[in-house]
């Protein structure tokens, strides 16, 4: 290039080539555009996870529900249609043996059979009893007090009940749960625990209920029941669950185990 005066110019620039930075960027904005679409994704499939489970423990207490109704109406049903078909044989089986008083042989079989029906008699009510506790009606003092008693009578392993406090204030729903947790606490000891003792404690103190289950057996390895997943461990936390509670179950092998549970009372609401 040529100036005014005849002389030469020189031009001098610097020319940089920005395709790399433009596809760089362009790699950044499509990445940062992906990961978004991955955290919405991700945000939409928590809270289906969410939905779900709230779906699958309202089911739960509702299937749980169901099969307290369904123990109920099964034991009224043997109570009032066989309980008393079991009474009218019993009361027909003695009335059979008073006329065979001259007849020796048949007397001993009327009251090997009044016996058979005295045994089927007590069987029934053990069964009504598993099923829906009739003492349950009373509160859950008088049903904790007649499973212990029940259970040392079953089992022969000495079983104490203590209760401290007022009778607690709990829906028939929540004071049923309470009871089979205690149950499933009971028949672990009769299969696994090997005890000589057992003693049930519930505890008012006014605002909240205190169940602890303890016994002095072998203990067992908690993280290894729970591994193997435990059916009535499973269960146990369920209910608990269920009935928003706290569970705690402390064991070791050689060291006995300690059920632990602890529940606010109903709200009763002034009419």
């Amino acid at each position: 290039m040529v100036g005014d005066d005849g002389g030469k110019l020189c031009l001098e620039g610097l020319l940089t080539d920005v395709t790399a930075r433009k596809h760089a960027h362009e790699n950044l904005r499509l990445h940062r555009d992906q990961l978004e679409a991955e955290v919405m994704q991700r945000k939409r499939t928590e809270q289906e996870l969410r939905a779900s489970r709230e779906q699958l423990q309202r089911l739960s207490a509702h299937l749980e529900a169901v099969r307290e109704d369904e123990r109920k109406r099964i034991a009224m049903e043997i109570h009032d249609e066989l309980g008393q078909l079991l009474t009218a044989l019993k009361i027909d089986v003695s009335l059979l043996r008073m006329q065979l008083t001259n007849n020796s042989t048949a007397t001993q079989k009327a009251e090997e059979m009044r016996e058979l029906v005295e045994r089927t008699i007590q069987l029934v009510r053990s069964l009504v009893n598993h099923l829906r506790p009739a003492v349950l009606n009373f509160g859950l003092v008088s049903a904790l007090e007649w499973l212990a008693s029940d259970f040392s009578r079953r089992s022969e392993i000495a079983c104490r009940f203590r209760a401290v406090g007022a009778e607690p204030n709990l829906s028939d729903a929540r004071a049923t749960a309470i009871l089979r947790i205690v149950q499933e606490s009971l028949t672990n000891v009769a299969r696994h625990a090997g005890a000589t003792q057992v003693e049930v404690t519930v505890t008012n103190t006014g605002s909240s209920i205190e169940l602890i289950v303890s016994d002095n057996g072998r203990g067992f390895n908690l993280a290894a029941a729970r591994a193997g997943h435990s059916y009535g461990l499973l269960g146990m936390a369920e209910r608990a669950r269920l009935m928003d509670a706290q569970l705690r179950i402390d064991s070791q092998p050689g060291g006995g185990s300690v059920v632990r549970l602890r529940a606010q009372e109903d709200v009763v609401v002034a009419g």
